[in-house]
């Protein structure tokens, strides 16, 4: 694939680096970002990036089923040890919040609670997914659930209606806009906008739009071929290169150099094995 500007597509690259076999269905509809299972060889902890999204973790092992829902990492970190075995997962546009869970992105924020604990209505479905062995019918059984809460979602108003706009401005200018602009856009005070987003997110508009810059930077040294970093750095918003290397090292635990360097050492594209549902994505 050759890399290209489009709807942000969340990654966790050292998930593709540090496990066997991953696999993937981009999805990019109703809030769901991907579908993704890999398998670990060996009890490992997992390295994890900022991306501002919650992700399901369905772990099969020889104990059966545990599952997991996570929440967003501000900086770089290492996860507790994942088990030997397969995972599958769902990963969620940034700042999307499923209809299935009675939390709130900020009671997730760099935490991991028991789906069982969390569910809203009937987790009848979970036995479904313990059962099944295959990808696709994963995916199936989640997406049957999950519809059917959405359909009971309630339209945002108030409070979640500001957040929601706050998120889109994000996401529509890749991070670029200033707390200011929010202001002018909505006619709230940006000490209320950031007091808000808080409260509902757990981390400000700043650092969303941070942590969106980050991803589509993690995105094109992914799949582009950066003549510059100096150029890449300008064209994804960040002052300067210093300002870029700061940022990334901060979120990535290298520096982007390195890191391009690893993508290209384990040939990143290649090591995602797609379905057919997958557009090249």
């Amino acid at each position: 694939m050759v890399w290209k500007k489009d709807r942000i597509k969340p990654t966790q690259p050292y998930l593709v680096f540090d496990t066997e076999n991953f696999f993937q269905q981009v999805y990019l509809q109703e809030g769901i970002s991907h579908f993704y299972t890999f398998q670990v060889g060996e009890d490992k902890p997992l390295r994890l990036v900022p991306d501002g999204c919650i992700d399901l973790f369905f772990a099969y092992g020889g104990d059966g089923m545990s599952c997991h829902a996570c929440g967003t990492k501000l900086t770089y970190s290492c996860d507790e040890e994942v088990k030997e075995g397969e995972v599958f997962g769902v990963r969620f546009m940034p700042g999307t919040h499923p209809e299935l869970l009675r939390v709130t992105m900020r009671e997730l924020l760099e935490r991991k609670i028991p789906i069982e604990d969390i569910l809203t209505g009937d987790g009848a479905w979970l036995e479904r997914m313990e059962q099944e062995t295959d990808f696709r019918r994963r995916v199936q059984v989640f997406l049957d659930a999950y519809m059917n809460a959405e359909m009971c979602k309630v339209q945002p108003f108030g409070k979640k209606e500001l957040v929601c706009s706050v998120k889109q401005m994000v996401y529509d200018s890749d991070g670029k806009v200033k707390v200011s602009k929010m202001q002018e856009q909505t006619g709230y005070s940006e000490r209320y906008i950031n007091k808000v987003f808080l409260e509902e997110m757990g981390f400000s508009p700043k650092t969303f739009c941070k942590i969106i810059q980050f991803q589509h930077a993690l995105e094109f040294l992914n799949y582009g071929a950066p003549g510059k970093m100096t150029d890449a750095a300008v064209s994804f918003g960040y002052y300067d290169e210093p300002h870029f290397i700061h940022d990334f090292k901060k979120y990535a635990g290298m520096t982007p150099r390195k890191y391009l360097r690893l993508v290209q050492g384990q040939d990143y594209k290649n090591k995602i094995q797609k379905t057919r549902e997958d557009k090249g994505v």
